[in-house]
């Protein structure tokens, strides 16, 4: 699979909050960095263990989401992905939030993210 399938795979398994999908798609030594935000003011490191509790954590207050992607940039393994969020909390609110995410490949996997999240009042 090349740079961009695999990307737009994890963005769709993601989206639909497939957390064993997800997790095939890691390499062992994923890092994911969320930078500070709205919701997370301190930004916080992840590895695979604190990636699928933070997943079950938004299976339980998301009813669903939805990653529309702007735009696409790949250079080699390192992609760079633009694009508009919603989610619908189960209480029936929406959110917001367009993204800047760069994800960078090791053996066809996501090893490196670094996601910059810009939610909207």
């Amino acid at each position: 699979m090349s740079t961009r399938e695999t990307v737009i795979a994890y963005l769709r398994a993601v989206e639909a909050m497939d957390l064993d999908a997800t997790a095939a798609m890691f390499h062992p030594d994923v890092l994911v960095t969320e930078h500070p935000n709205r919701l997370n003011p301190s930004g916080k490191r992840y590895d695979a263990a604190e990636l699928r509790a933070a997943g079950e954590r938004g299976k339980a207050i998301m009813a669903r989401q939805t990653y529309a992607v702007r735009a696409l940039t790949v250079e080699g393994e390192r992609a760079v992905a633009q694009i508009a969020w919603t989610g619908e909390l189960v209480n029936g609110a929406t959110m917001r939030a367009q993204i800047c995410s760069v994800i960078e490949l090791l053996d066809g996997r996501i090893w490196r993210q670094e996601q910059y999240d810009c939610f909207e009042p």
